[in-house]
């Protein structure tokens, strides 16, 4: 981690993320909208490729680890609802966790890959892993840019409702089996657990996912704030 190659990765996926930001803003709607279907389409492949690839390595698949129930894992799973799901409120929902946690987690996921410590730089698992966290930024970054995903007031808690969801099935499976899905078990092999080493479990999930809630308000919700609504219908009346 954070080796030449590993930065230079950093620095491709920050100009690609630029380039996707200009290209999404100048490009036709519907052009936009086709390519984010064909992405939702691709990113369905990256867990079966991973699982295949275990299967092929060790025989059998460690269903402690291989599961799609990590936080990254959402992204895959929401893509293709908020590109085809017809419900309106069920499209908003994907579309909100993918553009605000999917993004998060993508950032986070690309710098502070832990597969990195484990596996050469050109091997199989670290390349699919950081290939699938630059896909989290510039599949988000594109439906910011295009407006495909516009941002309303109830998103501030539909973004967190998969979250909640998959946190509460990632609990009941750490109280049966131990598993350390969505950090439940301390974030084992990850630099979380020099936070929750420090304290008692709970504590430690309540900090991670209240944190994580309230950054994504400041980040991507900020005017849907009180403060920003009222500052809001202040410059309204002005101008009237």
């Amino acid at each position: 981690m954070f080796q030449i190659p590993h930065l230079l990765v950093l620095f491709v996926t920050a100009l690609l993320t630029a380039g996707v930001y200009k290209g999404a803003r100048l490009l036709p709607y519907s052009t936009v909208v086709r390519i984010l279907k064909s992405c939702a389409v691709l990113m369905l492949f990256f867990d079966p490729i991973y699982w295949l690839w275990e299967l092929r390595h060790f025989g059998v698949l460690n269903p402690a680890t291989t599961l799609p129930l990590y936080l990254c894992s959402l992204f895959w799973l929401l893509l293709p609802p908020a590109m085809f799901a017809r419900h309106d409120t069920f499209r908003q929902m994907a579309c909100a966790a993918v553009c605000t946690l999917g993004l998060m987690c993508g950032v986070f996921g690309l710098v502070f890959n832990v597969y990195l410590n484990q596996y050469p730089f050109l091997s199989f698992v670290p390349v699919r892993s950081l290939l699938y966290h630059i896909m989290m930024i510039l599949v988000p970054t594109a439906m910011w840019s295009s407006g495909y995903y516009r941002p309303q007031q109830q998103d501030r808690l539909l973004c967190f409702v998969p979250v909640t969801i998959l946190v509460s099935i990632c609990l009941l499976l750490n109280r049966i089996y131990g598993w350390d899905y969505c950090y439940t078990a301390g974030g084992i092999g990850t630099p979380l657990v020099h936070l929750s080493s420090h304290m008692p479990n709970i504590l430690f999930l309540l900090i991670l996912y209240g944190g994580l809630l309230l950054a994504i308000q400041l980040i991507f919700y900020r005017q849907f704030s009180r403060f920003s609504l009222f500052l809001t219908r202040i410059i309204q009346r002005i101008k009237q």
